[in-house]
């Protein structure tokens, strides 16, 4: 352990000295940003995104970036009511001009993506599939979790424990074998539970970005079936026109379960590149109600609050944030088990990262370190004082990446990433024993921009150590786990005619066994079962191989991927036949096989007239036990998603209205494991209406909707209810969003 400890520092060091060459001259990027007619747009964003930098067009639709350091940088352009545009600028000039024509588009706008690829980038440029959801788009989906925003995106569901607990499945994995992270750092708790999930602040967020397949050479062990990346709200800049104090008051509320959300945003920035922003926020719910009545005790409490500090300028950029989320969870349980039954959880995340990016000659350094503290705590009924389980993870990751710039046709990125976490169980109840894990890795990842190909590679090595500790309670001896793995990906996007791309990728990735699948042994009140781990589990290694086709233009957009994801030894829980006699719970034991998962994505939305756009999807997965050849657990149903806005950019003083219908159908789901029941079919519609109020120089944001339309009765294969409870029924939405300012 000391010697990979050693090594990570070396490396570290070496990659260190290689960038400590001062920097050049900066440069200055400006242009304008037209319509179709040449008349200049006014207050359009300007962005480059790789230095947190940017600009607002004036009145003429002119924009200035000064003091942009040497490199070759991915720049966007956005409007509302206007498709964006990205240009790949090689900026070595003192003064570069780049000036681009903006087309009017009803679509959501899709900017610049950043978690595929280590430099960001177009839509159109990476090999992996991709879907971001940001903006308007992003205030009409956000829910009671996080989650519920991307639960449309092609290949994505969720994993549900009533209205409060959502975790995201993606291409049919879900817990260990997706990645969360938060603004590029991993989101780390006890994630290996069934009913544990992502604990973020929904009202705190940016922008949402799924990668769907394997990630680990970027992200390391977990990103088996891909990584959803949470990006908070942004600091504010005065270059780009933020005021020294400004303020958003948004209110969220859902009938269902009497549910209201509502958060205060205070920010501002200052001249010379300083911002800052502080948000708290506020969630009470009662019970879910279903076709068939209310779900007793499914209500949720939750209080969250952060704060952010940076700067940025020519020099780099350096920022620090914190944030706190606090919740409470009445978990609903069967009625035939325990009438009457009121367990709940407290869980309790706490997360301070800081960020350093310094521009050198002849590359840019980037610091992410963040600290973690996740306190679970789970209680068995109402009035109990004592938690039956109690764990506390601690996390400290670094990662420090040199983007260099382009060598000859290469222009990439080397990296080092640390991780180190304490747990401890303090409880009486011992799901899993006290450790202390280790990990560090190596990695490069590189791309070759030819004049109609782009062909990205990378590799990665990884080290993971885990120090056991001796639990009576678990049968448990004290021990070391060194795991250890070689990832690389490869893949080529083939740009047939403008805005067209052909795309493949071939990926390997990893993931360790958790302590909890090595070593569980007892019962789980959380998935209702008495659960015996494997303490001779090997990671599962993944082969991942897709093949797409993207076409993206200001009136339609289309995207195809087919994908087959091969995982050897994958870690799965069966049915042992027993019961134990004590709880009456089936016993289930973690063994291995290998797996296989296939299926194909495919999505579009198209504007077939001023005033109307459509959207169509179809999601089709298959999961496999090569062993046993039976059905991997917890696979969702196919399903269609079909769509209709009529939108307007403005209506009288009335801005930007709209009205949608949405309709999912989905298939009934009997390719299942033989301890699962299967579902029906079913169809849900969607209805939602929205606008936007001037209120001085800021707009004002009104959405509502009504999800489940005509009250469908139906159980989600993917709920953890299924078993005796229906999905939520008719929900009638509204979501209200004010900013203002008040130091001008």
């Amino acid at each position: 352990m000391k010697s990979h400890a050693i090594h990570a520092v070396l490396l570290a060091g070496v990659l260190s000295l290689l960038t400590l060459t001062p920097s050049v001259h900066a440069n200055t990027l400006i242009g304008s940003i037209m319509d179709d007619s040449g008349r200049g747009l006014a207050s359009a964003t300007v962005s480059i995104p790789a230095l947190k930098r940017g600009a607002i067009s004036d009145e003429s639709g002119a924009y200035r970036i000064t003091d942009v350091p040497h490199g070759v940088y991915t720049v966007a352009f956005s409007l509302i009511g206007y498709a964006s545009e990205t240009r790949s600028v090689d900026l070595y000039q003192p003064e570069q001009d780049v000036s681009v024509t903006l087309r009017i588009s009803t679509l959501p706008l899709r900017g610049v993506t950043v978690t595929a690829t280590p430099q960001p980038s177009s839509p159109l440029e990476s090999s992996q599939a991709t879907s971001s959801i940001d903006g308007r788009q992003l205030d009409r989906e956000r829910g009671e979790t996080v989650m519920k925003a991307i639960e449309s995106s092609p290949g994505v569901a969720l994993y549900t424990t009533g209205a409060g607990i959502a975790k995201p499945v993606i291409r049919g994995l879900t817990s260990q074998r997706v990645l969360v992270v938060v603004g590029g750092v991993r989101q780390e708790g006890q994630q290996w539970g069934d009913e544990h999930a992502p604990e973020i602040d929904a009202m705190n967020v940016e922008r949402i970005e799924v990668v769907r397949g394997p990630a680990s050479v970027l992200y390391g062990s977990d990103a088996v079936g891909g990584v959803v990346n949470v990006i908070p709200k942004e600091l504010p800049s005065a270059e780009e026109g933020a005021s020294p104090l400004s303020g958003e008051i948004t209110g969220n509320a859902f009938s269902n379960n009497s549910q209201g959300a509502g958060s205060l945003a205070l920010y501002g920035a200052q001249a010379g590149g300083f911002g800052y922003r502080g948000n708290i926020g506020l969630r009470s719910s009662d019970d879910i109600r279903t076709p068939d009545g209310k779900l007793f005790n499914s209500g949720e409490e939750e209080t969250n609050g952060s704060g952010a500090l940076g700067w940025r300028g020519a020099k780099g950029a350096g920022s620090v944030d914190y944030a706190h989320f606090d919740s409470k969870l009445e978990i609903h349980e069967d009625p035939a088990e325990e009438e009457g039954a009121t367990p709940f959880q407290k869980v309790r995340h706490d997360r301070i990262h800081g960020h350093g990016l310094l521009p050198l000659a002849h590359a840019r350094v980037e610091l992410d370190a963040g600290w973690r503290r996740n306190n679970r705590r789970e209680f068995e009924e109402a009035d109990a004082s004592d938690p039956s389980l109690d764990l506390i993870l601690k996390t400290i990751t670094a990662d420090l990446r040199v983007h260099h710039h382009p060598v000859e046709l290469l222009n990439g990125t080397i990296g080092v990433a640390v991780m180190k976490q304490d747990n401890k169980s303090l409880a009486e109840e011992k799901l899993i024993p006290d450790y202390d894990l280790a990990d560090w890795a190596g990695y490069i990842y590189e791309e070759a921009r030819l004049d109609k190909v782009t062909l990205s590679a990378g590799a990665r090595v990884d080290n993971r150590t885990m120090d056991i500790s001796e639990s009576e309670d678990l049968g448990v001896e004290s021990q070391e786990r060194d795991y250890s793995a070689f990832t690389a990906n490869g893949g080529i996007v083939f740009r047939v005619a403008p805005g067209v791309a052909v795309t493949g990728s071939i990926g390997r990735a990893w993931r360790a066994p958790t302590p909890f699948e090595l070593f569980v042994n007892g019962v789980h009140e959380g998935t209702v079962r008495f659960e015996i781990g494997n303490s001779d589990l090997d990671p599962e290694i993944s082969l991942n191989l897709e093949s797409g086709i993207r076409y993206l233009s200001p009136n339609v957009r289309l995207e195809a991927t087919v994908f087959r994801n091969a995982i050897d030894q994958f870690i799965y829980l069966s049915p042992t036949g027993e019961t134990d006699p004590e709880s009456g719970f089936g016993v289930f034991q973690n063994r291995q096989a290998d797996a296989v998962l296939t299926g194909a994505e495919v999505f579009a939305e198209a504007v077939a007239t001023k005033w109307l756009a459509v959207r169509g999807g179809v999601d089709l997965v298959r999961g496999n036990n090569e062993e046993t050849d039976r059905p991997l657990p917890l696979i969702p149903a196919n399903r269609i998603q079909l769509g209709a806005t009529v939108s307007r950019n403005r209506l009288g003083s009335i801005l930007s209205p709209y009205a949608s219908v949405d309709v999912k159908i989905i298939a009934d789901q009997s390719r299942i494991e033989e301890f699962e029941t299967e579902t029906s079919g079913y169809t849900l519609v969607h209805l939602g209406a929205g606008l936007e109020v001037p209120i001085g120089t800021h707009r004002m944001s009104i959405d509502a909707g009504v999800e489940n339309l005509l009250d469908e009765s139906y159980h989600d294969h993917l709920s953890r209810y299924k078993e005796y409870a229906l999905n939520p029924g008719r929900n009638i939405t509204l979501k209200v969003s004010v900013p203002f300012t008040l130091a001008p």
